[in-house]
């Protein structure tokens, strides 16, 4: 487990804000230029603080409850971007 999806412990779902959230990989569209290849998720700053339920919504690639596959990897990258502020803001990501 990596320093990112560890920072996941113990924070809120950062789309609904329930408790016990983890990271959870990117799995749209264009996940292969993240990093995901066989047998390996794309990279760990490609993933956002989900809970079980919302980690569902997005799992798989399917599309229910989303307008299409673009809407559904849109609103999965904005929460990768939310992710990565709180990240940021936790001092988990720093710039050199």
């Amino acid at each position: 487990m990596s320093k990112l999806t560890k920072a996941s412990n113990g924070k809120t779902c950062i789309r609904c804000g329930s408790p016990d959230a983890y990271s959870a990989h990117f799995n749209g569209t264009y996940q292969h230029q993240y990093g995901k290849g066989r047998g390996i998720k794309c990279h760990d700053m490609a993933t956002a603080e989900f809970c079980y339920v919302c980690d569902q919504l997005f799992s798989e690639g399917t599309t229910s409850g989303f307008h299409n596959q673009d809407d559904r990897d849109s609103q999965f990258l904005h929460y990768i971007v939310l992710t990565n502020i709180r990240r940021f803001n936790d001092g988990v990501l720093k710039v050199a």
